[in-house]
């Protein structure tokens, strides 16, 4: 079974990286930052698996259309695209940046766009495959101070269900993870105020994905809303 995960690099990527590869998957890994993806594949290769590394920003379409091409000519096809990527920053819309409130939609909503259409591409010939766009309690509840990272999480919400009534009868399943906060590198740069405790661990969240994945043909996992303990910290 083959699987591009985005984001590899760190964070839920990675962690899913090495829970789909303890479990008999070959990866292509996507990101932006060469060094962090070559760890990965080597923790991926490490446990007997094949490890695929590619630099790509998801929101750079020929580099998203050449990173598939390239999936395609190593392994034949694709079963399955975990779709980790994605940014945040913060702030009141009257303080907001126009130039960094643009990129947050660019990275998470278009770079997802992007990813799902060369997926679908691969996979409507094959007549199966399996999507999985990782999104965010933020894309079913508005926070202050977020108007960017809601905006293009409900934007990415919107979008995999669309998908998902286009594709059900060809084969291919498509799920929308929404999940609370995850202790990650995601929030080493921004002010929260979180015990990360209290926060899911990715290596759960990766669990959730593996489980989303292994469903019996028969089922869709349309929407999965996986929550810390505490709930919305």
């Amino acid at each position: 079974m083959i699987a591009l995960i985005t984001g590899a690099g760190r964070g839920l990527g990675r962690a899913t990286a090495l829970e789909l590869s303890r479990h008999g998957w070959n990866l292509a890994l996507l990101g932006r930052t060469a060094t962090q993806l070559e760890e990965t594949a080597a923790q991926v290769r490490n446990l007997g698996r094949e490890a695929l590394p590619l630099v790509a920003a998801v929101e750079d379409e020929a580099a998203v259309q050449r990173a598939f091409a390239e999936i395609n000519s190593t392994f034949g096809g694709l079963d399955a695209l975990v779709h980790c990527a994605g940014t945040g920053s913060f702030a009141p819309v009257a303080e907001a940046d126009a130039a960094e409130w643009s990129r947050i939609v660019q990275v998470n909503l278009f770079g997802m766009f992007l990813c799902c259409r060369e997926a679908v591409r691969v996979m409507q010939p094959q007549g199966r495959g399996q999507i999985v766009n990782v999104l965010s309690v933020a894309a079913k509840v508005t926070f202050p101070g977020s108007s960017a990272y809601c905006a293009s999480k409900w934007g990415g919400l919107a979008l995999t269900k669309s998908l998902a009534e286009e594709v059900r009868r060809e084969g291919i399943r498509v799920t929308a993870l929404c999940p609370g906060s995850i202790e990650t590198p995601f929030w080493d740069e921004i002010s929260h105020g979180f015990d990360p405790a209290d926060m899911l661990r990715a290596e759960d969240v990766a669990a959730a994905i593996r489980f989303v994945l292994e469903q019996p043909p028969g089922i869709h996992t349309d929407e999965l809303v996986v929550m810390p303990p505490k709930g919305i910290l």
